[in-house]
């Protein structure tokens, strides 16, 4: 997936669910299952960062994980990184 695919369906419509789970926790395993060393690397106030755009991409991230980042309330932050609001 490029950048630019994954900047469109991040700033698509979200399919809002009702998780049973934490959604910050439910992206969190989908980021680990492409890198398993990332997690949270920083966090302010009321939300926290994780991996980088560029380095999950390389991974593999599929466009399927992508839009359930999305649903999960995951955005794109500084364009630069993941972020969730906690």
């Amino acid at each position: 997936m490029t950048r630019e695919e994954f900047e469109r369906i991040m700033d698509g419509d979200s399919c809002l669910q009702n998780y049973e789970q934490d959604n910050t926790l439910l992206g969190l395993n989908i980021i680990a299952k492409y890198l398993p060393k990332s997690g949270i690397e920083a966090a302010e106030h009321d939300i926290i960062f994780a991996c980088s755009i560029d380095e999950i991409l390389e991974a593999g991230l599929t466009k399927e994980d992508a839009i359930e980042l999305r649903n999960l309330n995951w955005m794109i932050e500084d364009n630069e990184g993941l972020a969730c609001y906690v």
